[in-house]
């Protein structure tokens, strides 16, 4: 270890341990966490990119946060290659990203309650962005991008499987995330260690494609059993969460991947879901059908009534929007809402950044999602079959954005950090294959 890394992290133990000193002993855990990831991270950053992917379902924010910036302090205070992130940076998907940054940034600065505007663009998507630039500048190598994927899946299914165990264990979830008019044998929905349900399906369906993807890539039928024994502890998860919108999304996502790894084995996986279907119990029949009842539906019916109030707002502040947040939407929304039906945002990503940030921050929305489709599919025509691995990252990355933006069309996807974290890991992935796709063009 050089003078340099041996002085940074003797004085980042010197700081760990002086404000354990100072705080209340229930943060000397996370004090030690951090001390022992940081010097982790020095001895070898890429071991300090799987501990993220490992600890993203499992810690709550400010660990999270924490880990992120201690990793961004590592590559200040040690040699990088400085040529080859400038060169990772450099591509369609990442520009996309960062003009969509900007216009967050934009409608957070001219909010009303600009100081709220401020704490949120800089907890969540500013820290996400930091995230996202983190990993793409340095997940450099098959080798490290395999096992970021890896750690990924393992972290996703130990949270999927202490939500079985929740299954089992709750007697009941909260009222408000069951009908039980139309569904009285769904008492329990799991949602691990997110906030509900909901969320938590958001999180698993942009990692299974990953994961259903990396079963091909296995080259050893062990390595191949073991990614089908995660993606199967995954599967049940999703399932358990009884979230329609999730279930759809993951369908028509897996469904897409499926088609481009090979048109057989998407016959033999509807084949399968119809077998399937046969054998499914009556509760989860009973939630399928009534994703086609959405007018008796109270959860479908609600969103309906919330989604109303979206037209006038936009055609009112079409231009720039209202502001990013919350205190400006619950004032502004309940001059237009339907009577009783109160709402802190749209449950819809599209409505939600149209009716906040105005026309750029929808079109560059769009314009983010299309780069995304785009450096995928480019990634896979630069590899040419080279690589597989990064051919099947790309595929599964189209599968995941495809979940993730149905899922869009029914819920806030950036309500809760680590789903959000999650999303621009998924965009991070995509834009690494880009690259070493291009790379290993460059060195043929």
């Amino acid at each position: 270890m050089t003078k340099t890394r041996l002085m940074a992290l003797l004085t980042a133990i010197a700081l760990i341990v002086i404000g354990a000193l100072q705080y209340k002993v229930g943060l000397i855990g996370e004090f030690v966490l951090m001390g022992t990831f940081l010097g982790i991270t020095m001895y070898r950053s890429e071991y300090g990119l799987y501990l993220l992917a490992m600890a993203l379902p499992i810690l709550t924010y400010r660990p999270l946060l924490a880990l992120i910036l201690l990793f961004i302090l590592v590559m200040f205070v040690t040699p990088q290659d400085y040529e080859r992130m400038k060169s990772n940076l450099k591509n369609h998907l990442n520009l996309a990203v960062f003009l969509f940054w900007a216009a967050l940034l934009v409608t957070a600065l001219t909010s009303v309650h600009v100081v709220e505007s401020m704490q949120q663009f800089l907890l969540y998507f500013f820290v996400s962005f930091l995230l996202y630039l983190l990993l793409v500048a340095k997940i450099n190598s098959r080798d490290v991008l395999y096992k970021f994927l890896i750690s990924l899946f393992i972290s996703a299914a130990l949270v999927s499987i202490y939500g079985v165990y929740q299954y089992f264990t709750l007697d009941f979830t909260s009222a408000a995330w069951v009908d039980i008019s139309e569904n009285p044998d769904v008492k329990t929905r799991v949602f691990a260690t997110f906030e509900n349900p909901n969320l938590f399906v958001q999180y698993l369906i942009m990692v299974l494609p990953f994961n259903f993807a990396l079963i091909f890539y296995a080259r050893s039928w062990t390595n191949r059993i073991l990614l089908t024994i995660l993606a199967a502890i995954i599967g049940v998860a999703v399932i358990l969460t009884f979230s329609r919108g999730g279930w759809l999304a993951l369908f028509v996502g897996i469904g897409l991947l499926a088609t481009m790894i090979s048109r057989r084995l998407l016959v033999v996986g509807l084949i399968a879901v119809v077998i399937g279907l046969n054998f499914a119990p009556d509760m989860i029949l009973n939630r399928i059908m009534t994703i086609f009842q959405p007018k008796t539906d109270s959860s479908s019916a609600f969103r309906f009534q919330i989604w109303k109030a979206a037209p006038p707002m936009i055609r009112e502040f079409w231009v720039t929007g209202i502001g990013s947040d919350l205190t400006t939407f619950k004032k502004v929304y309940s001059d237009y809402m339907m009577p009783g039906v109160k709402a802190n945002h749209f449950h819809n990503i599209y409505i939600m950044n149209f009716v906040t940030g105005g026309i750029m921050t929808i079109l560059l929305l769009f314009y983010m999602f299309y780069q995304s489709f785009r450096t995928a599919v480019v990634s896979l025509f630069v590899n040419n079959g080279n690589n597989r691995l990064v051919s099947l990252v790309a595929k599964g990355g189209i599968g995941a954005v495809t979940a993730i933006g149905i899922a869009g069309l029914t819920e806030d996807v950036w309500h809760q950090y680590r789903v959000d974290f999650m999303f621009w890991i998924t965009l991070a992935l995509i834009s690494v294959a880009f690259n070493l796709a291009r790379q290993e063009k460059e060195n043929v």
